[in-house]
């Protein structure tokens, strides 16, 4: 599992999840909010209240009310506990007739020899009738038998409340509890966005994935000029170096890769390259028909092979019009064809494509046989480079089949789609073949931490138009 650390947080892809599940979260405030609604509608009691305040006051010998102010505060204090005691409750039940008793409170306002009596009641009247009857037994009672010397002077007369005490808004309280819900929800999904245990950022193939990041191609989305294009030209749109409406990020991710293959030629004499992925949607067609592009414009006679007999895609590339032959990859490989009649060529890059477009059921037979490997060894050396984009390794046994064929394999991760133990799975099998595993790349990659742009860059610059410059002096 990971390590709950900042520097492992790609805010982004939790961004995205929380996004994707916001229905998730709207549903949480909905359950939060009617579900206090629905609380506060049955639990809810309104009370009132009625209220009284009294001045206490001690006559001395001669009949006056005293100036000594502590000890009426004094005696204050001791009606306190008199208005809410259990024997004025006791005296005052013994005389109701017409009402339920409320329940008494008294409280001696600080520093002073003023007492507030308070009766709370689900009635208002029945609330008043407590403080009046509180009121009465004290002067029938306590003021002839026991405290004759006090003096009580009423100075606020009790009424009936006309409102509750314990007033909610219950609709504040929902939109609060929906609120609170919803930010629950939000947090458990970045939670669990984090825990999800697939690459988000480029440190997580250095620290987890057992193959190393040989290069990052950043995500490019399609600007209004490519779409307007495509629906112009009623053709897909794509995506790669040679449109002039490409980003500098995704153009210097794909030359940066180019150059490392430049120099595993270089260093290692490797000439193939097979470009596979774990699982399909993972961009592996995008890059390896880029790649395969950047090095046909640096002047390498390099050769492009979509051997992926089941769901081709290469072909969507490239201009309608090389693609007229009816001549295929894989009419070659069942003997209708010869290796001359399916070599294709786009001749804005100087590439050579050999693709189909057509699904075939025995595509792992036809990749086993010896036409195929035949057609590698004699390309081999007539070419600087070949770039063969296979079929999804979890889907398929065919980039198995022709690995032991090629120099060198790639794995293209997509950010946030594969789990890094079917990643590793994958690369274990890559690596015990008799090809060089060159590496991953981490492919589609977007953060919201400004690291979108390749180093050494200006972060906040954008860098449209730049493919048709960068390559106009190549």
């Amino acid at each position: 599992m990971k390590e709950i650390k900042l520097s492992n947080i790609n805010l982004y892809t939790i961004l995205m999840d929380i996004l994707y599940n916001f229905w998730v979260i709207v549903l949480a405030f909905l359950i939060g909010f009617w579900g206090t609604k629905t609380y506060y509608g049955y639990v809810y009691k309104p009370t009132y209240q009625s209220s009284t305040t009294v001045a206490v006051n001690v006559r001395d010998s001669n009949g006056y009310i005293t100036s000594n102010i502590t000890k009426t505060i004094e005696i204050a204090e001791i009606f306190q506990n008199i208005f809410k005691s259990d024997v004025m409750a006791k005296i005052i039940n013994e005389n109701v007739h017409d009402f339920n008793m409320a329940n008494i409170s008294a409280q001696v306002v600080p520093e002073t020899n003023l007492i507030t009596i308070s009766a709370v009641s689900r009635s208002p009247v029945d609330s008043h009738k407590t403080i009046v009857a509180v009121l009465d037994n004290y002067e029938n009672v306590f003021a002839q038998n026991v405290f004759q010397d006090v003096y009580i002077n009423v100075l606020k007369a009790p009424a009936v409340a006309t409102s509750p005490n314990n007033t909610v808004s219950a609709s504040e309280k929902a939109v609060f509890a929906g609120i609170a819900f919803s930010a629950v929800v939000a947090l458990l999904l970045a939670f669990f966005s984090f825990l999800r245990d697939t690459v988000k950022q480029q440190s997580d193939i250095e620290q987890y994935v057992d193959g190393g990041l040989f290069g990052t191609i950043y995500h490019e989305k399609p600007s209004r000029q490519m779409i307007e294009i495509s629906k112009k030209n009623k053709q897909p749109l794509r995506i790669n170096i040679l449109n002039p409406f490409c980003s500098y990020a995704f153009v210097e991710g794909i030359n940066r890769i180019s150059t490392k293959i430049e120099y595993l030629k270089s260093s290692r004499g490797i000439r193939s390259v097979l470009i596979t992925s774990v699982d399909e949607h993972e961009g592996k067609t995008t890059v390896s028909t880029n790649i395969a592009l950047n090095l046909a414009k640096k002047g390498y006679k390099t050769m492009l092979i979509d051997i992926d007999l089941r769901r081709p895609s290469v072909y969507k590339t490239f201009n309608p019009a090389i693609n007229t032959s009816y001549n295929e990859f894989g009419n070659y490989l069942l003997g209708k064809a010869e290796l001359e009649d399916i070599i294709k060529k786009d001749t804005a890059s100087g590439l050579s494509i050999i693709d189909g477009r057509n699904s075939y059921q025995f595509a792992f037979e036809l990749l086993g046989g010896s036409r195929f490997s035949q057609m590698i060894e004699t390309i081999y050396d007539a070419y600087d480079y070949i770039i063969i984009d296979s079929p999804p390794m979890s889907l398929t046994a065919d980039a198995e089949n022709i690995i032991d064929l090629v120099d060198s394999s790639i794995l293209i991760v997509r950010q946030d789609k594969t789990y890094i133990a079917e990643i590793n799975d994958t690369i274990d099998l890559l690596t015990d073949s008799q090809a060089y595993f060159a590496g991953c790349i981490l492919n589609d990659y977007r953060t919201i931490q400004g690291d979108v742009l390749p180093d050494k860059l200006p972060k906040s610059k954008k860098y449209e138009n730049y493919g048709a410059y960068y390559y106009s002096n190549a």
